[in-house]
């Protein structure tokens, strides 16, 4: 029901045609065309509302670490957006995220070239990489391993592992960590940790 109230509508309440009243900040009343609410469940927002869950569900165990190498209490937020754009596959419903494009740090210190990994014995594995410096590199800068275990999705980071200028290091993982599908990404920080590497997706191997 439209309820008028003085002789030129200075108060106006209700819906009036297709027009629906309304109260301005500073008290106006004024008339708006009504528009029926959008529908809330669009192919396009049930797409976006399954890869947010899916990453949320899925790299839960990184929180700590992208707090790290996002930079403070709002990495998480960052590293999710991101994971949303680079590294979720598939088409609704049956999304996926393809590890080997999931971005762990993003900075502009350079990254090593010719990075392998290679099993050699058990739970130690070891990691190559070439020791050349460029513009926006030095020899001590550190070396930074993460460690994902799939199935268990626990995640193990050695920070500050190795200096670019040693080439190589082994790393020894759990022993509960055998069988299990393992991913490994690689970045560099400057020696006073000030500035990060964009992260290179090292590899994937088996214990």
């Amino acid at each position: 029901m439209a309820i008028f109230k003085s002789s030129t509508f200075g108060k106006i309440s209700g819906k009036h045609g297709d027009a629906i009243a309304a109260t301005t900040k500073d008290g106006k009343s004024i008339l708006k065309i009504y528009r029926a609410p959008s529908n809330p469940n669009t192919t396009k927002q049930q797409t976006q509302r399954a890869k947010f869950g899916l990453v949320v569900k899925e790299l839960n165990c990184m929180r700590s670490l992208f707090t790290l190498t996002f930079g403070g209490q709002y990495g998480t937020n960052r590293a999710v957006s991101l994971a949303m754009k680079t590294a979720v596959m598939g088409e609704f419903p049956d999304f996926y995220i393809d590890y080997s494009k999931l971005i762990i740090s993003i900075g502009n210190i350079d990254n090593a070239a010719n990075i392998n990994i290679i099993s050699v014995f058990a739970t130690t594995i070891r990691l190559n990489w070439n020791t050349d410096v460029f513009t926006r590199s030095a020899h001590n800068d550190n070396v930074n391993l993460v460690f994902f275990n799939q199935p268990s999705k626990m995640v193990i980071l050695k920070q500050n592992f190795a200096i670019r200028s040693e080439g190589n290091v082994e790393v020894d993982l759990p022993a509960s960590w055998i069988g299990s599908e393992i991913h490994c990404w690689m970045y560099f920080t400057t020696n006073n940790e000030s500035s990060f590497s964009t992260s290179l997706y090292v590899g994937q191997l088996v214990l």
